[in-house]
């Protein structure tokens, strides 16, 4: 899923306000703790819903409070709730991850495998993904036991497939074919 131009634009202005102030880590944890908070469908449903402004901001500030935020994003939060932006804070902390990882020289690999990959695996498949992207590699595992057995890896908008399925679903397809 690609986050819209305007989760994309309050991202990129928050980011900017963020590293001004040398308060990247502090304001990426709080944003995505509240992030968090506002999946709960009745935390949204309170928050986006037709509630008085006075009151939406007062919870507002209780939960940057409760989150730790520093004062920037406090005020980002209620910048978002006078323009009932709220329902784009999760895109909007994707992006401004992808935008902290872009500064640090980090990507983030999704790998996915039929069972739970050894530590020594998992290590090994960061390093050559690592040297395959020139930057130091996040990886997330996801344990898909349909995949039977290999991995998908999913790092920079691109998939490499070692996967057991797949091998067996092209071996299907050529010997249907006659190839």
């Amino acid at each position: 899923m690609r986050p819209d131009a305007v989760a994309r634009r309050y991202a990129r202005a928050l980011f900017a306000l963020a590293e001004e102030q040398g308060t990247l880590d502090p304001v990426g944890a709080s944003l995505a703790a509240t992030a968090r908070l506002l999946e709960n469908p009745e935390v949204a449903r309170v928050l986006t819903g037709p509630l008085a402004r006075e009151r939406k901001q007062e919870l507002l500030r209780d939960i940057g409070a409760s989150a730790g935020a520093p004062p920037a994003l406090r005020d980002f939060l209620q910048l978002l709730a006078e323009r009932d932006r709220l329902r784009r804070l999760s895109a909007i902390q994707a992006v401004f991850d992808e935008l902290v990882d872009r500064r640090r020289g980090r990507t983030r690999a999704t790998m996915r495998s039929a069972a739970p990959l050894p530590p020594d695996a998992l290590a090994e498949l960061t390093r050559v993904f690592g040297a395959l992207t020139g930057k130091q590699v996040i990886a997330e595992v996801r344990v898909e036991p349909e995949l039977l057995a290999g991995v998908i890896v999913e790092v920079e908008g691109r998939v490499y497939d070692g996967s057991l399925r797949t091998q067996l679903g092209k071996l299907r397809h050529q010997m249907a074919s006659g190839s």
